[in-house]
């Protein structure tokens, strides 16, 4: 670390790279204030604020106290401290200013040239940030994000136009091309700025309580360092790896039936997911659950035993929770009569729309009802042998909500998902069942991760747009994955079905065709079920999904491979190929639905309809496709036969995993 005295000011080096430079005439670090206005419907916020005041920090002093340490002083207004972590060489700035004048905090890191950006939780269509900007709140993505007359019509019903940068994952971190590092612990909204060509931009709506930047020599190393930093998931299960995650629901009856047509055609099933084991409802958006977290034994008679007979055929069994408590239900009452739902200004309980009935939220910053929500998942779902759970929702606090611990809704809104999962962790940790129990997430901001058994990219259209669709469940995962994830998934076929957007069964079997080669692969049938193809619907698509099933239990080994190396270094399975061909970026950074699984695997997806031929580019690397055995040196662009079931994927010539590849592509 490097802290130097400049005309006016100072900068300062990690690396000999240079991360700020402040001087009178362009400061680095500006304090502020401004007026919040915040409003939410169904999930869905409108950020805005009023009377917004900037001070730009005068002349800066420098002071060295010791080789690792500097501190510089801006007159009375604020101080700044740096210190070299040793443990992650990277710079760790603290700022000391008056917390009740100013409430809005902006600062500079240093740009380069043709420096990409990557990082900030989950996007769905775009990968370098480098000339946008991206707000870090959470909330509903919105249906749709294009232009079209049906997007734009549903779009006009719930009031809301989505954005690009709407997403459930939103995190004051990135890193770029060049190895820099940036993060921020902050959990109030913010805004990531990287529209200028000398500077990158980080604004808050409070003064950090710490700032991380660092140098390193690659973007690869780079995310290994941001990992680090924010912790990495726990280790999934090895039964995670079993087969696919079966979505169906209907009652014991029903599900068994399909279990049993399911193994008839060779189905490698790893669990069932029974998102209704609690019990239905039905709303204007749809069939959607009770929200009372016990099962409901008029559709699942005995299902502590139903899940023994499915443990006894290798199957494991999987439910359902949320945030929210259905009112009227036993949960409900009880929740409400100890204080434990988050409250309105008026003292009321605060009803929120999902996306058109109401649901109370469970107040996380009151102990007791942390404990309480836990012990529920412990009785009512591990102790009669649920395996894992969906983990819904957590984006929903409102600005104005009242909550237990006196704090504003506004710095807790982008915490509440971290707290979720931090109950979730705590319980299956209580219950001595962390090598048993996954739970899945789609929420989440800074402090979730280290608590997150596994994420997954919400609710995409069941289509194939880029924007909503099956691509962006593609892109979202790989964003996800340079934003410190390891463990990320998407609903198979996808979720959200409205007016004429329905499942067909070409992108059903492309979409099995790629999560074969993830870490879970996991189906839904989608909040209109009956109006969606499912895995099942005939025998050849039962057939095509059954194959792929087998390609993802075969892969086992090498998930566990993947996933030790995630663990250990940060690095994730599913990743972007500029991590492992950075002197390609340019090349690569056009087929951005492309991904390495692991090293050795390289993924090109079929996202467009009727295509049975599939352009890839090949990395500078000798490659192997995987189904014809026809061997290609790469820095090129290659077309190769796409039919179903043979998704285009490619091994490298010299990987140790290559028999293994051999094996199941016959």
């Amino acid at each position: 670390m490097r802290c130097v005295e400049i005309p006016g000011g100072f900068a300062l080096y990690c690396d000999d790279r240079e991360l700020l430079r402040h001087t009178v005439k362009a400061p680095c670090i500006a304090l502020g204030k401004g007026r919040p206005d915040v409003t939410s419907k169904s999930g869905v916020f409108h950020v805005h604020e009023h009377q917004v005041v900037k001070t730009l920090l005068p002349e800066a002093k420098v002071t060295v106290s010791q080789p690792l340490s500097a501190r510089v002083t801006f007159g009375d207004l604020a101080v700044l401290t740096i210190t070299e972590q040793p443990s992650t060489a990277c710079l760790e700035l603290t700022f000391e200013a008056d917390r009740i004048v100013y409430n809005r905090f902006w600062i500079d890191i240093t740009a380069e040239a043709d420096e990409r950006i990557y990082g900030g939780g989950e996007l769905f269509d775009r990968q370098d940030l480098r000339g946008s900007g991206e707000p870090l709140w959470i909330s509903e993505p919105g249906v749709g994000r294009r232009k079209d007359l049906f997007t734009l019509s549903v779009a006009a019903k719930t009031g809301h136009f989505p954005r690009w940068y709407n997403t459930n994952f939103a995190a004051p971190s990135w890193i770029s091309s060049t190895g820099k590092v940036f993060l921020s612990e902050s959990s109030a909204y913010g805004k990531l700025d990287f529209s200028k060509k000398t500077r990158h931009t980080y604004y808050s709506w409070d003064i950090p309580q710490k700032i991380i930047i660092g140098s390193k020599k690659s973007l690869k190393e780079a995310l290994s360092t941001l990992s680090d930093l924010i912790g990495r998931q726990p280790k999934l299960p090895g039964w995670a790896y079993d087969g696919m995650w079966l979505g169906m629901q209907g009652g014991r009856e029903i599900t068994s039936s399909r279990v049993k047509k399911a193994q008839q055609a060779g189905c490698r099933i790893g669990a069932i997911w029974c998102q209704d084991w609690e019990g239905i409802r039905m709303t204007s958006f749809g069939k959607q659950l009770r929200w009372c977290w016990e099962y409901d034994p008029k559709l699942y008679e005995e299902l502590p035993e139903y899940i023994k007979e499915l443990r006894a055929q290798g199957i494991r069994y999987l439910g359902y929770t949320n945030t929210f408590l259905t009112p009227g239900s036993s949960m409900f009452d009880e929740a409400d009569r100890k204080g434990y739902l988050i409250k309105r200004p008026d003292g009321e309980n605060y009803p929120v729309y999902v996306p058109f009935d109401p649901g109370m939220m469970v107040d996380f910053t009151n102990p007791e009802a942390c404990t309480w929500i836990k012990e529920i998942l412990k009785k009512n779902l591990m102790e009669i042998g649920i395996s894992g759970w969906m983990a819904d929702f957590g984006e929903y606090i409102p600005g104005d909500a009242v909550l237990h611990s006196q704090e504003s809704g506004l710095t807790y809104h982008n915490r509440y998902p971290a707290d979720w999962a931090r109950i979730n962790y705590e319980a299956v940790h209580e219950a001595g069942l962390e090598d048993e129990v996954i739970y899945f997430m789609r929420a989440g901001a800074l402090g979730a991760i280290p608590y997150m058994s596994c994420f997954w990219t919400g609710d995409q259209l069941v289509d194939w747009s880029r924007e909503d669709g099956f691509p962006s469940a593609i892109n979202a995962s790989l964003v996800a994955g340079v934003s410190g994830i390891g463990y990320v998934h998407s609903d198979l076929g996808g979720y959200t079905t409205l007016g004429p957007k329905k499942r067909t069964r070409e992108l059903l079997i492309r979409w099995a065709e790629y999560a074969a080669f993830t870490q879970v692969m996991r189906s839904h049938e989608g909040n209109r079920p009956q109006n969606n193809v499912q895995f099942d619907s005939d025998d050849e698509l039962l057939s095509h999904v059954s194959r792929m099933t087998g390609v993802f239990a075969a892969l086992r080994p090498y998930h566990e491979a993947l996933s030790e190396e995630y663990q250990q270094t940060g690095i994730p399975p599913m990743r972007m190929m500029q991590l492992e061909y950075p002197a390609e970026i340019k090349e690569l950074e056009a087929w951005p639905y492309q991904y390495l699984y692991g090293s050795d695997l390289l993924v090109a997806p079929v996202i467009k309809p009727d295509r049975r031929a599939w352009k890839v580019r090949l990395p500078d690397d000798q490659w192997v496709h995987l189904w014809s055995g026809t061997e290609y040196r790469g820095g090129c662009t290659v077309t190769v036969s796409a039919p179903w079931g043979e998704p285009p994927v490619f091994y490298r010539a010299g990987s140790s995993w290559k028999d293994l590849f051999k094996e199941f592509a016959v």
